[in-house]
């Protein structure tokens, strides 16, 4: 293994505006070209921040950062955007908010210039280029082909970030910067990209973070843990479970119904269009009283899709029947039922604080637009005080870890009293110790009468609460509770 130099951080400590406490603290870390690295630790620890430095994104406010360049050592953060890429959340959701109207071809050509979008000098250049053969084998190993030329409007969460990851490898950077990668990636799709990572692994070198043990691969050799902004080379503590998910069967269902009978939704022979493309095909399903689904399912099977049809989002086409149990006008649907996603969380650019954030449910705005009652600020603090983050009432949202965030808008969905809580991979991004917290609060929520609709690649990070489940292949919804309650666990 090659001993050669290719970022030095030497003591560095470094402060985000509106934060109190340093983010990051006396760093010191020789990152080696072929030594791979993964790191850990906990949300709100300093993982993101952490490869921000060092791809020159953030500046140390003490301490020095240093590239080590072909011509040389260099402390330039312009240093530290030619030597590297990265692929974070925060990356994702610029694509998702700005909703730049391009196809995932145009994507992935961006690598090249590593800029956002392409310039009318690059479209130039790369028509008459080798470029687009480069893109195309790219797509072809992560069989992200029938992608190239739809709109990213079109796309799962899980396609674009599956498009995000080829656009880094295309880059060949000497150093690769991955923040949690593999969230929001199925089975099949995560394989596929930590296949072709291991084959750019041997001309690069790989530095990612992750919450989950199982996603690091065997070639990424080193582990560093994190944990209030210092880094060492000691493992991350073990915390016990205080219930294994994955060995929980499943409750037993309320007795079989037909399907329309008494259901909160019922859907027959319900078909979407979104785009002008059928994502949903079909569909017959309902849901009862009682009842907590789990959906699983590729990226870009409609899951998603789902959720935003009985969210009132999207509409079924001519021919199906899609009936509630409560009026069908728009304001009473969203009364009633709550969509909580992580695209709820890249919409929000606003410079809001917590409070403001959750007050934001009352009328389910993105922003505000008006000023809350005193008894209506009352409430959302209540709300936040249930889901133990009160505290963190006055403080900026974009100040705030991964963990919060998701507390923040589970309190702002709670905000109305909805009868259906829709959890679009509400699980995304959090720890293993925030995963259990918030699993755990739906759960007492179940309890309370809430009914969920819950959307996953993982089984293991369902509620306690789940007691059907389905799975949606190709647009096509199909019943899975039995299967898994007969399977052996």
């Amino acid at each position: 293994m090659s001993e050669i130099s290719l970022v030095t951080v030497d003591n560095v400590s470094l402060c985000l505006p509106g934060v109190a406490l340093p983010v990051l603290r006396d760093i010191a870390w020789r990152i080696e070209r072929g030594r791979h690295c993964a790191l850990t630790g906990g949300n709100g620890a300093g993982k993101s921040t952490l490869l921000r430095l060092l791809r020159g994104d953030v500046w140390p406010a003490t301490g020095t950062v240093c590239w080590h360049t072909e011509e040389g050592a260099e402390t330039s953060r312009l240093a530290g955007r030619t030597m590297t890429a990265l692929v974070s959340p925060a990356q994702q959701e610029q694509y998702q908010r700005q909703a730049w109207d391009i196809t995932g071809r145009e994507l992935l050509l961006t690598a090249f210039d590593d800029t956002p979008l392409l310039s009318p000098q690059s479209c130039r250049r790369s028509a008459k280029s080798a470029q687009h053969a480069t893109v195309e084998e790219m797509a072809a190993r992560l069989r992200g082909v029938p992608l190239l030329e739809r709109r990213l409007s079109t796309f799962s969460q899980g396609q674009l970030r599956l498009l995000l990851l080829g656009r880094a490898l295309l880059r060949k950077p000497p150093l690769l910067l991955l923040d949690e990668c593999a969230e929001g990636l199925d089975a099949a799709n995560a394989r596929r990209f930590f296949t072709a990572l291991e084959d750019c692994s041997t001309s690069c070198t790989v530095v990612m973070t992750t919450h989950r043990q199982k996603g690091i691969p065997a070639w990424c050799a080193r582990r560093l843990h994190i944990n209030k902004g210092r880094l060492s080379e000691q493992a991350a503590p073990a915390h016990a479970l205080p219930r294994d998910r994955r060995q929980q069967p499943l409750p037993p269902s309320p007795p079989a119904r037909q399907p329309a009978a008494g259901a909160l939704f019922a859907l027959e022979h319900v078909t979407v269009f979104v785009n002008r493309k059928k994502v949903l095909r079909d569909i017959c399903w309902s849901m009862h009283e009682g009842e907590n689904w789990q959906i699983t399912g590729a990226n870009g099977s409609g899951k998603s899709t789902l959720l935003r049809l009985l969210a009132g989002d999207e509409f079924a086409a001519d021919g199906g029947k899609f009936t509630r149990a409560f009026p069908n006008t728009l304001a009473d649907i969203r009364k009633r039922v709550r969509l909580v996603s992580d695209l709820s969380q890249a919409l929000y650019a606003y410079p809001l604080n917590a409070l403001e954030l959750v007050c934001s449910g009352f009328d389910n705005t993105v922003g505000i637009y008006r000023e809350y009652t005193a008894r209506e600020r009352a409430q959302a603090l209540q709300t936040m005080d249930e889901l133990c983050c009160a505290a963190l009432a006055e403080r900026s949202i974009r100040l705030l870890s991964t963990g919060q965030i998701r507390r923040l808008f589970l309190a702002r969905a709670l905000i109305d009293a909805p009868r259906v809580l829709l959890l679009d991979e509400p699980c995304a991004g959090l720890d293993r110790a925030g995963r259990e917290r918030y699993l755990d609060m739906l759960d007492e929520l179940a309890d309370r009468g809430i009914q969920l609709v819950f959307v996953s690649h993982h089984k293991e990070d369902a509620p306690l609460c789940i007691n059907r489940r389905a799975r949606m292949k190709n647009g096509r919804l199909t019943d899975d509770s039995d299967s898994a309650r007969a399977r052996p666990q």
